[in-house]
């Protein structure tokens, strides 16, 4: 049994569930923080020693600091802190001189982990450092976008500088233009939404040219865990979150990306997004999560459970490195999101049935959500996800009974 605690920011979709169950399950207390106990699943886990009701990230960052120090004065010593979601790792970046005094994290040159969320400092990063990126225009005015759009051609993508207030605000990762006015009108949307964008060149290929490379850097700036993976399918499709990735060796993408790490001083645990050309093979670094994964359930199968290395790095106790070259023949498999990205994918005759059926059928799967050892967070997955549905199901009844004004 470990003494030292982790308290843990986010249990209300199942990134943060994952970690909540890698921790729990080797002996460590996790004290699981969420602002709203309606919908955070990740707290029915067993593995959730202590659930705390804490202050909204959202709407109220300094207090949520205050209530983590006095927090930490309850719990005693100097526990371990860990965010499953970009606002809490960027609340921890900006507040870490204080936050430091109470817990253990791992530190980074100031402002680096908000350069690496912002897509533009990422950018910028890349091209100081050598780390290929598609390219990439920040246009703020009309004539600019024209300008960008000349250079790139069409389709084209509008990415956001911030990803989790772009999903907030448009409920999706991007928007894709595959004209002028589909551009200008993309734009015109964010600028009125005051969200910060990117206008970025489309890699060609399907959804499996998609690629992650795992990496746990030590608290001495060494790789001592790394992997790979890839996306098979995604929800939504083409420009989505996993649905269905498995553990695939892929080595050439792990030297230039630990080499960046080294270079930028990042400590911890961090996932690499790459995308491989469809015509000449390159892989084009797409962007980096600088926080835990939504495939860490897939990493423990595979024995390189990062959330407990983060752990262990930080208490000061690591484990042997490990890296991962066979194929293990493990997938990622979320049911529930899957559905939806199978139907886009057979709408769009992206996919054939027997393409969706043989990747599924080929691999040792693990899940999203269920766990047999940790069935609760399933149940209450599923009582959320039914009650959207009936209520969006209502809505559009009632929507149509409603008869238009003359």
């Amino acid at each position: 049994m470990h003494e030292v605690p982790v308290v843990f920011l986010g249990a209300n979709y199942y990134t943060g569930l994952s970690g909540i169950r890698t921790l729990g399950r080797r002996g460590v207390p996790v004290y699981a923080l969420d602002y709203d106990f309606g919908i955070a699943y990740g707290l029915a886990s067993r593995y959730a020693r202590r659930r705390v009701l804490c202050p909204n990230i959202n709407t109220d960052e300094q207090g949520l600091v205050d209530f983590l120090l006095d927090l930490a004065k309850k719990i005693g010593g100097k526990p371990v802190l860990i965010p499953s979601h970009d606002a809490y790792a960027l609340m921890i970046s900006r507040h870490s001189h204080t936050l430091a005094e109470r817990y253990l994290f791992h530190r980074m040159p100031e402002g680096l982990h908000e350069r690496i969320v912002d897509k533009r400092g990422l950018y910028e990063l890349s091209v100081e450092h050598g780390l290929k990126m598609p390219l990439t225009f920040f246009p703020s005015s009309r004539e600019e976008d024209l300008a960008a759009a000349r250079e790139l051609g069409y389709p084209c993508l509008v990415k956001p500088s911030i990803s989790h207030l772009f999903v907030k605000a448009f409920h999706r990762k991007l928007f894709v233009a595959n004209n002028p006015e589909e551009l200008s009108a993309a734009l015109a949307r964010c600028r009125e939404a005051n969200i910060g964008v990117m206008v970025q060149e489309l890699i060609p290929g399907f959804d499996d040219h998609m690629f992650v490379a795992d990496i746990m850097m030590s608290q001495n700036g060494e790789a001592t865990h790394t992997m790979t993976a890839q996306k098979l399918r995604q929800f939504p499709a083409n420009f989505g979150s996993s649905t269905l990735t498995h553990q695939f060796p892929v080595p050439e993408l792990i030297p230039p990306s630990v080499e960046f790490l080294k270079k930028i001083g990042y400590r911890g645990y961090c996932e690499f997004e790459f995308k491989r050309h469809r015509d000449t093979g390159q892989y084009y670094m797409i962007e980096i999560n600088a926080r835990l994964s939504t495939l860490n359930s897939l990493f423990d199968a595979c024995g390189i459970p990062y959330t407990y290395l983060i752990y262990r790095d930080l208490i000061g106790d690591p484990l042997p490195p490990v890296h991962l070259e066979q194929h293990l023949n493990y997938a990622f498999y979320h049911f529930y999101e899957d559905i939806f990205s199978v139907r886009q994918y057979r709408r769009t005759r992206q996919l054939t049935w027997g393409q969706i059926i043989r990747p599924w059928l080929e691999h040792k799967k693990v899940y999203a959500v269920w766990a047999a050892d940790d069935p609760l967070p399933s149940l209450h997955f599923l009582k959320l996800v039914t009650g959207r549905l009936l209520k969006r199901r209502l809505r559009r009844r009632t929507g149509s009974r409603v008869k238009p004004q003359p």
